[in-house]
């Protein structure tokens, strides 16, 4: 048996600890989202921007250092100095590039509720037809308002993203307590 392994009661209490700890984080950063939904945005896209910089970076590197050089991986080049761009302009213009992001987000659920319409609409074997009419129809109405209003979009997002993250951090903290009081009992 290893030296260095923990006791069973011991491992428990570690675990009931982390969860309540990763809870409270998590409740933290969800209530701090839903309070200040722009500026959470802001920073998410500069976050977003940075990684897209950080990639670009990479894909300039994996062209420069691939086995034919620049000459064989010259699409791979381009996409880095577009993406390093793209990435530029992503933390100079956060709010601007959000809502391009949301705008394709916006067109994507408003195609997707045209196709969840007409699948429900022309295939007569789909199991639970009229739910697909409905997500269809909510994805349509969604993506129309999310297209006219970005500003919402970027807010009804973020404050969504905001309610997940504080749903989860209480239930981190229930479920460490609950198994405190499981291996105290």
């Amino acid at each position: 048996m290893a030296e260095n392994a923990l006791p069973v009661e011991n491992v428990t209490m570690v675990k009931w600890g982390a969860l309540v700890l990763l809870g409270v984080v998590s409740l933290i950063f969800g209530l701090l989202i839903i309070l200040f939904p722009l500026v959470s945005a802001a920073v998410l896209v500069e976050l977003i921007g940075i990684l897209i910089i950080l990639t670009a970076f990479s894909a300039l590197v994996f062209s420069a250092l691939a086995p034919g050089g620049w000459k064989e991986s010259v699409l791979l080049a381009i996409l880095g100095i577009l993406g390093f761009f793209f990435g530029i302009a992503t933390v100079i213009h956060p709010i601007i590039m959000g809502q391009v992001i949301v705008m394709i987000v916006g067109i994507s659920l408003f195609l997707g509720g045209l196709i969840g319409i007409v699948l429900a609409f022309s295939e007569p074997h789909i199991v639970h037809r009229g739910l697909f009419a409905l997500q269809g129809v909510l994805a349509i109405i969604i993506g129309l308002l999310i297209s006219v209003f970005p500003l919402f979009g970027v807010a009804l997002v973020v404050i969504w993203v905001g309610a997940i993250l504080a749903l989860y951090g209480i239930a981190g903290i229930v479920l460490g307590y609950s198994i405190r009081a499981c291996s105290t009992a």
